[in-house]
């Protein structure tokens, strides 16, 4: 047993190893691409992707989590950043740790509050809409490394408005934009040969050393330049209260996009292999991370799916791996740190774009144009309002958008009329099945939470029914589909029940499950409408509303049979084939 236990433990080992090996290759040349893309030096970037995987190892939940830098989040971190400051100068570095160390409180709060709940309200419609919105940003702004730009056609641009570079394509080098496009043609084709060969490294590799061998820099191609052996340290900020002001709102779409989606990747792989996550765990190891990568001077750290991924291939077992990683960046950063300084810019460039096209789901962009009307408005919203206003009032506009939509969904929800399928004790929408209704009792169906702004709704159409019904007596309202109610739900209850009750009509509960009915209780409306009002389905109802309707109605007029025990009601009226065929019969 404990020979097997060793051998178990040793194998787990050697599996984190070769993962870690594996993440690292991708981790590095990301590290310094993403880092730019912050607005930082490469060194900034590979400081977060040191500390980020050692300290989320320690209170994370999933054993495969690649946490370090993602595109979008440092995407997020210049458009925050970029008004406030001179992207890479000591001031934007101070703000760079200030909002790191933002998104790690809110973290930690939602931690305490027990609320990573907060993320499920940006939908999956804006989600999609958001990433390929941030995708197009994110490639634009890489246009002035890939073709080799002066900084001066940088001037007037931004994480949030990249476009006036493309006014100063003329002024390119197509010394640049070859190492560029060679490096995006290498990775889309790469690992297709290949599949475990590290593209992104082998990219940079070959790209430096042809530019050393070449002697580029010197003839003009952008390169890294010196990377220090030695990670940064912290700043410390001098921050005032509009400066937080200012930083909150950067913070709060960092937190949520970066929770929201490493939530939804570790779910994702963990459910592949049959484990669990704890979303709580997620939000310390998150909180933690971030606070690594502030004490080191870096930026937000988040969840990337490509490393994620590679990390589950390549054998990781525990969240070792994550931790090795780490250690393998800051072993290359001390060892290998010299060697990044004749990497061309261009190549770091071309990994932000192929990067940039992953987010661009055109699968699943066709998905939601099929499966709902609002959802597209809500992606399609998110898109435009990210392009167009920048990437945190983009992210404020489809969570605006879905809710408003939500609103406007529920405010007019769908109710169904029931009546019962002849010869069975089913009931069904009179508008999708023949079925048979009792002229005296409606039985209404409502598909919706009832709340403040649907609950007018609800009265409206019941009205409408006695109205277009005169001879309608009761009212069975099926609650099956009502999850909640509010107050003024119950009181919009309460009001409809004595208005009909001063009309010589009356309410009639079916099927309220169990926290609707506590609510009820709570509120006086189970008493208000009697024991004998409330019932459990349909049928059990049916004989208490069939005892409270016009029985001479039933014999001298009624040729229907909407409740089972109609058929024993002896009719005046001649019998018709679809009343012969409403006549309940126990083998169905």
């Amino acid at each position: 047993m404990g020979g097997a236990a060793v051998s178990t433990a040793s194998a787990h080992r050697g599996g984190d190893a070769l993962a870690a090996l594996a993440v690292l290759a991708l981790l590095i040349p990301q590290a310094m691409a993403y880092a730019l893309l912050a607005g930082v030096p490469p060194a900034v970037g590979l400081a977060c992707a040191a500390v980020a995987p050692i300290a989320y190892a320690l209170l994370g939940s999933s054993p495969y989590l690649g946490v370090g830098p993602v595109a979008l989040t440092c995407l997020l971190v210049a458009s925050g950043l970029q008004p406030l400051a001179e992207p890479g100068g000591a001031r934007y570095l101070e703000l760079l740790v200030a909002l790191t160390l933002l998104v790690a409180g809110a973290y930690g709060l939602l931690a305490l509050l027990r609320a990573g709940f907060v993320a499920n309200f940006l939908g999956h419609p804006a989600i999609v809409g958001f990433n390929a919105a941030g995708a197009l940003l994110t490639a634009a702004s890489q246009i002035t490394p890939l073709l080799g730009l002066p900084r001066s056609a940088a001037a007037g641009t931004s994480a949030a408005n990249p476009w006036p570079v493309l006014l100063h394509l003329h002024e390119g080098s197509l010394l640049a934009l070859g190492f560029g496009l060679a490096t995006i043609v290498a990775l889309v084709l790469l690992p297709r040969w290949q599949k475990r060969l590290p593209a992104a490294l082998v990219a940079c590799v070959i790209g430096g050393i042809v530019a050393w061998a070449l002697g580029l820099p010197a003839r003009g191609l952008a390169v890294v330049g010196a990377v220090p052996r030695a990670l940064p340290s912290m700043t410390l900020p001098d921050l005032s209260w509009a400066d937080l002001r200012a930083l909150l709102p950067t913070a709060l779409s960092v937190a949520i996009i970066s929770y929201g989606s490493s939530v939804a990747i570790a779910k994702a792989l963990a459910a592949k292999q049959r484990q669990s996550i704890d979303p709580n765990r997620e939000l310390w190891g998150l909180g933690l991370a971030n606070v690594a990568s502030a004490v080191v001077g870096s930026f937000p750290a988040g969840a990337s799916l490509s490393r994620t991924v590679v990390a589950m291939h390549a054998g990781a077992r525990t969240r070792r791996a994550g931790a090795m990683t780490g250690v393998g960046v800051i072993v290359a950063v001390t060892v290998a740190a010299p060697a990044f300084a004749v990497l061309p810019m261009a190549v770091l460039a071309g990994i932000v774009i192929h990067g940039a096209i992953q987010l661009v789901d055109v699968r699943e962009s066709i998905a939601v144009f099929r499966t709902h009307r609002s959802d597209a408005a809500t992606m399609v919203a998110t898109f435009v309002a990210t392009l167009v206003l920048g990437l945190v009032e983009g992210l404020a506009a489809g969570l605006v958008v879905a809710l408003a939509l939500f609103v406007y969904r529920t405010a007019s929800p769908h109710t169904a009329e029931l009546g019962r399928i002849p010869g069975s004790m089913v009931y069904r929408n009179t508008a999708r099945f023949s079925v048979e209704t009792c002229p005296q009792v409606g039985i209404l169906r409502v598909d919706a939470p009832l709340y403040f702004a649907n609950a007018r709704f609800l009265e409206d159409r019941v009205h409408a029914m006695l109205a277009e019904r005169p001879q309608l007596q009761l009212l069975a309202l099926d609650c099956s589909g009502i999850a909640d109610v509010d107050a003024t739900a119950v009181q919009s209850l309460r009001n409809l029940t004595l208005t009909l009750r001063e009309r010589g009509n009356d309410l009639h509960l079916i099927g309220p499950i169990g926290p609707v009915r506590d609510v009820l209780e709570r509120t006086g409306l189970l008493q208000l409408l009697g024991p004998d009002n409330l019932h459990r389905t349909i049928v059990e109802a049916a004989p208490t509303l069939m005892a409270r309707i016009d029985r001479g109605f039933c014999e001298g007029k009624c040729r229907v049979s909407a409740f089972p025990d109609c058929t024993l009601i002896p009719r005046a009226a001649a019998p018709t084939p679809a009343s012969d065929a409403a006549r309940f019969s126990p083998q169905i």
